[in-house]
Formats: structure tokens, sequence, C-alpha cells
């Protein structure tokens, strides 16, 4: 069976600006009634979630009315951080910026710290990504066919930087099974962050990785792309779609999303604290809204969007289903 691209939300990417939210521009009258609100990020300092919590924390203060600090809980692939959000009170003073698609959804399905995927309830998905493979500039491959050939006639020589259990993983997999390439014909290298991949990739120290395209703008300068996990073209990369790519071949592979990073909270949050709950959720939109913050994530090349709960909710459980069809593949 193969993926569609069922998202809600698309792709909105790094120039998405915030609209007719209806809220105005005015600042918060009334401070949020906690000393402070912490962001969770389950991710290595660096990285793409990591980047845009810190953006939210540098804007968010003004218009919640208390500081904002980020705290980086890294492991698992996102499970330890995930797991230690979940046990904090759950009184409005922390929060969880992630990638949701695909690391919280693959901790669950593999049943990593027990996570419950009711236990979440996501605010709003900020920045969707899809995925490209990139090598370094220093790598002789310029097309995809190349670099298949490589892999299929000498085991071991390529290595991949993952994070295991991630969308890129699987994606790369799933190109190994469809071309009837034994995935132990790679060397996997693995991550726990994206950070610590794109400076592997970028200082050419794996062949290549499956990585969200958007969050890796930052090392565009160091790598080429050699296809994109899109059904189109887009003008960040310079590199055919995925399909297009492998059409000499005769295979086709499931076009993933990548990367939907949101604003979550617990879900026993917004039961107990409705008010509270709404006070942070009006002082994020504004906070979408301002022309600094704005401008701040197109120099930065950090999403923006506002699809609000419902639509994000729906987004995830797309993906969700999605991925639970391919999880046994790792």
């Amino acid at each position: 069976m193969q993926f569609t691209r069922r998202s809600t939300l698309g792709l909105m990417g790094a120039t998405s600006l915030v609209s007719g939210l209806g809220l105005g521009t005015a600042r918060a009258q009334e401070a949020y009634p906690l000393r402070r609100l912490t962001l969770v990020v389950p991710f290595d300092a660096g990285g793409s979630a990591d980047r845009m919590a810190r953006a939210i924390a540098n804007y968010l203060p003004e218009e919640l009315g208390v500081p904002v600090q980020v705290v980086n809980r890294t492991g698992g692939s996102g499970a330890l951080g995930h797991s230690w959000f979940v046990r904090q009170p759950d009184d409005g003073s922390f929060a969880l910026v992630s990638p949701t698609h695909p690391y919280l959804i693959s901790n669950v399905l593999q049943g990593q710290a027990n996570l419950a995927w009711e236990d979440f309830h996501h605010i709003n998905g900020q920045w969707q990504d899809y995925y490209a493979i990139l090598v370094n500039n220093a790598q002789p491959y310029e097309t995809m066919a190349e670099l298949i050939a490589d892999i299929r006639d000498n085991p071991g020589k390529v290595s991949c930087a993952i994070i295991p259990g991630d969308g890129g993983h699987l994606s790369a997999v799933i190109l190994l099974e469809r071309l009837g390439i034994p995935k132990e014909n790679v060397n996997w290298v693995t991550y726990d962050g994206g950070g610590p991949m794109r400076t592997a990739i970028a200082g050419d120290q794996t062949t290549m990785t499956f990585i969200s395209a958007l969050g890796s703008t930052v090392i565009q300068d160091q790598v080429k792309a050699l296809a994109i996990y899109r059904d189109e073209p887009h003008e960040l990369w310079d590199a055919p779609p995925i399909n297009e790519a492998l059409a000499e071949t005769g295979v086709e592979v499931p076009v993933m999303p990548a990367d939907l990073r949101t604003l979550t909270v617990q879900s026993s949050f917004r039961e107990k604290h409705p008010d509270r709950y709404q006070m942070l959720v009006e002082a994020y939109q504004r906070m979408l809204q301002r022309e600094d913050f704005r401008a701040f994530i197109v120099s930065n090349a950090i999403g923006g969007q506002w699809v609000g709960p419902e639509s994000t909710a729906q987004a995830l459980q797309d993906s969700y289903d999605m991925f639970a069809e391919y999880i046994d593949q790792l």
C-alpha cells in the first residue's frame, strides 16, 4: 500500500506566516498565573525542534507575562524526553516542543517508555517538513542511480546517518527493500537528534542521510540533495522528487511526510485548568502574529504556521495510521 499525502497541514515551510487568527495584536492583559513556563525538547540543542523552541522562548514571554526557558532531555530517539515531560506537573508550567511526527508516534508504536498517545494534547503543528536524501559535497554521487549502484555493489562502503525509528530511517529501509538490496549493505550510524546528524553530514563523517529538508537549510552550502520526498520539486533544494529520481530503476516508494513539530501540553492540563490552557493558547497565537517573530523565523528558516488543535490532531492521526503500516520494517 502506498503512502498518500493526507496531511491536512501541507508543507508551509520556513516562510509560513500566520494570518487570520482573529485575535488582534494586543498584549496579554493578565500575566500567566505561574512563575515560568518550561519548554521541554526531547533532543539535543541545535536541532530543528530546539531552534523552534528557543524562538518561542525569545518571543512568548512578552505575550504570556512570565519567563520561558528551554530544557533538553535527550535519549532513546525522543522517548526519554517525552517520558520525562508527561511526568512533570500538569499545571501549565511545562510544555513540549517536539517533532511529534515521527518521533512520538514511533516511541508509542514501539512501546518505548510506556508512553500513551492520549496523554498528549497538541496545541499546534507549527512546522511541517519533508525528507531529503543528502550527501556531502565531497562525495562523488550526482544522482540516486550512482548512490544505489554503490550500495548494491559495495556492501558496507556507504554509511547512513539516522535517528533510529524515525521517518527518515523508515524511508531508507523501505527504499532498500523495494530495490531488493539488503539493509545490511549500509553501515548505519545512529544519532539522537537532527543537530548532530547535520553536523555529521556537513563534516563528511557519513556518506548520506535521510533528513528533514527545511530544517537542513542551515547546512545547504556543505551538502547536495540527490532527491526529495515530495511529489513535486521544491525551490529550496535543487533535486528531483524521489520517485522521479528512481524512475530508471522501475521502483516507486511511499512519499512519507517528515517532521511535524508541535507545541504540546499534557492532556490532563487542558482538562484540569481550561482557563489557564486558553491563556497559553491565546498568548502563543499572539506571538505567532508578531512582526518581529515572523521576521526572525524567516531569517532563521523556522516554520511558523497556525492550524490549531483540531487540524493538528487530524494530521497526526493520519501520520500515526500511516506509520503503523510500516513500523515492523524497523
